[in-house]
């Protein structure tokens, strides 16, 4: 897409300078030869080829630099996005030791809560077995 707007931005200068040249001509000079005024260097014969050549060397340089510098950004894009990857992987990584440690803490916690409810559930039983010895032996 920047390449297609470069592109037309390099054709709409290039006909600007075609239509501006065509008008400083006079009507004895060629057509492809640059007339100056009074004031100007008369030694410059630079023709409307050259200096459209001239101008596509510069758009030419221009999408160069601007190529190497989104290759640059899109280097240093990856590289963040490896690192955001690494970042988040390490991330994850804790987070599922940290639930694999909860985890057990908790089956630890569930199991001694179950261990306890059998010893109290021994004791009610010794309590009760006890309680209908007494009964039975007093009549």
């Amino acid at each position: 897409m920047k390449r297609w707007n470069l592109l037309a931005l390099a054709a709409i200068g290039i006909s600007f300078a075609a239509c501006n040249n065509s008008a400083n001509t006079e009507n004895n000079g060629s057509s492809d030869t640059v007339m100056m005024d009074d004031t100007m260097d008369m030694t410059d014969t630079t023709t409307i080829g050259q200096k459209i050549d001239n101008g596509i060397d510069t758009v030419k340089e221009a999408g160069q630099r601007a190529k190497e510098d989104i290759n640059a950004a899109a280097k240093d894009a990856k590289a963040d996005a490896k690192t955001t990857g690494q970042n988040i992987k390490e991330d994850v990584k804790s987070a599922k030791e940290d639930v694999s440690d909860a985890a057990k803490s908790a089956g630890k916690d569930i199991k001694n809560a179950a261990n306890k409810v059998a010893d109290k559930t021994k004791e009610g039983y010794k309590d009760v077995k006890e309680s209908l010895k007494k009964d039975t032996s007093k009549k």
